[in-house]
């Protein structure tokens, strides 16, 4: 019955950030674009914390201080739907995500998204992907932090498939600084019981970031090897 109330709870929750939708466009007109952001920042922050706590994950984190200040692409393994609220909830900066095209279907949600600066793809269409790769070095150049799960899709396990070819493609184009993020026991909490949500630990680890900029062509032309390597051994490592 918990996993019903907590869906229950969610969706009335959801319906109350319309009042919040509400109070930040007046903040858009009246205060500056920084002042708007920073609202906006402020209020998925602070409800992916409640959330979690609501449903009573705690996530465990270290490596926090490798968030650099500027800007940065992070890149992280896909386990589960609960991974953006762990990063969400725990990496206090200004984070869009790219997301699959379908996501704008749900107006409640894909809304706030937008706000966030989070990029849609449509996969089956090669120069709107191309745009949304141009929108996300955009969103970089403007301050806003990106974050991408190469993978494509959730494993729904701890495995760990392979990163899509030209996933990539929207940090090495930006030059970006990249983290890698590696996340484990996320299913555990959602996928592995039914999609019904039960509390538990996710744990994260935040790696040491990458200056793409700083990487000759050879290191360039692996840099997706490398960052995959990077997170699987410290997804093994949290298991061990």
């Amino acid at each position: 019955m918990r996993w019903i109330f907590l869906y229950i709870y969610f969706v009335f929750y959801m319906i109350k950030t319309l009042f919040f939708k509400i109070k930040l466009n007046h903040i858009k007109k009246i205060k500056s674009e920084k002042e708007y952001e920073e609202a906006v920042h402020n209020v998925v922050f602070k409800w992916s914390k409640h959330i979690l706590k609501v449903i009573g994950i705690k996530v465990n984190v270290k490596g926090l201080e490798n968030i650099p200040e500027g800007t940065c692409v992070f890149i992280s393994n896909h386990q589960s739907n609960l991974d953006f609220l762990a990063i969400m909830g725990i990496i206090d900066k200004q984070i869009g995500f790219i997301a699959k095209r379908e996501i704008l279907k749900i107006k409640i949600v894909s809304g706030w998204m937008k706000m966030m600066h989070c990029v849609f793809i449509d996969r089956n269409d090669i120069r709107k992907s191309l745009m949304a790769i141009n929108e996300g070095v955009e969103n970089l150049d403007k301050g806003y932090s990106m974050a991408i799960f190469p993978e494509g899709t959730r494993s729904k396990s701890s495995n760990m498939g392979e990163f899509k070819k030209g996933s990539l493609k929207l940090a090495t184009k930006a030059n970006a600084v990249v983290v890698p993020i590696a996340i484990d026991g996320a299913y555990k909490l959602f996928e592995d019981v039914g999609g019904k949500i039960r509390s538990g630990v996710i744990n994260m680890s935040i790696l040491e970031p990458i200056d793409i900029k700083e990487l000759d062509r050879s290191e360039k032309s692996k840099l997706s090897d490398i960052l995959h390597d990077k997170i699987y051994k410290e997804v093994q490592k949290i298991k061990s």
